[in-house]
């Protein structure tokens, strides 16, 4: 066997290997709070050695990071398909919080696994954040925006993201809910059509774009 045909071989197994841990810690995230979880509660449910789990992860945050990233790494690339034609980056901005709620709603296992690993490794992914920071960014140059701090907004932004989704998984919540949570943070930027832009009607996300929630991690 060529060395070159070992080595793909053997990257793949990585992979495999890398993608079989965040799964299980999914399914461990998603039955207990993320600061109760432990590397051994992980590794008995990947049915892995502790060497293993070592190999890819040195910490328990290290995993937690890798599960919530391929999480909402997933859902930005489908919310992206759909709004990358959107000129209005506060109409942007509406759809991408909304589409997050609203998926908390659909599907609780994942909401509860994004806010129970947001609380304690936030922000959940290099993706989210960027992309807030570019709509923001975006929104302030052309005047859309009122922004004394781009950080201390990014901060708002997330963080009421993350406790809205939590609000909704606890059942506290109007099915509008998302929509008065984009309203809110776009009346906080400035918006002063925030009302319209947060209650558009909000196309459901390509069913047929591939769900490849751990692969290649």
């Amino acid at each position: 066997m060529k060395s070159s045909r070992r080595a793909s071989i053997g990257l793949e197994k990585r992979e495999r290997t890398r993608s079989r841990l965040i799964e299980a810690a999914y399914r461990v995230f998603a039955s207990k709070e993320a600061d109760a979880v432990t590397i051994d509660d992980i590794i008995a449910e990947a049915g892995v050695a502790r060497g293993t789990f070592y190999n890819y992860f040195q910490t328990r945050e290290d995993v937690l990071k890798a599960v919530a990233a391929s999480l909402s790494d997933e859902m930005n690339q489908k919310i992206w398909a759909h709004s990358v034609a959107i000129e209005d980056p506060a109409e942007r901005m509406a759809i991408a919080l909304r589409q997050f709620l609203h998926q908390a709603r659909h599907d609780s296992t994942w909401g509860w696994v994004i806010v129970r690993v947001g609380l304690v490794a936030a922000p959940l992914s290099e993706t989210i954040e960027r992309g807030v920071m570019t709509d923001l960014e975006a929104g302030i140059r052309i005047n859309r925006f009122q922004v004394d701090s781009l950080q201390a907004t990014i901060d708002l932004i997330l963080g009421t993201g993350l406790m809205a989704m939590r609000s909704i998984l606890a059942g506290h919540t109007a099915s509008d809910y998302p929509e008065q949570i984009a309203k809110i943070i776009l009346k906080t930027l400035g918006v002063a059509d925030a009302e319209a832009i947060a209650f558009k009607v909000l196309e459901p996300l390509s069913a047929d774009l591939p769900d490849n929630r751990f692969s290649g991690l």
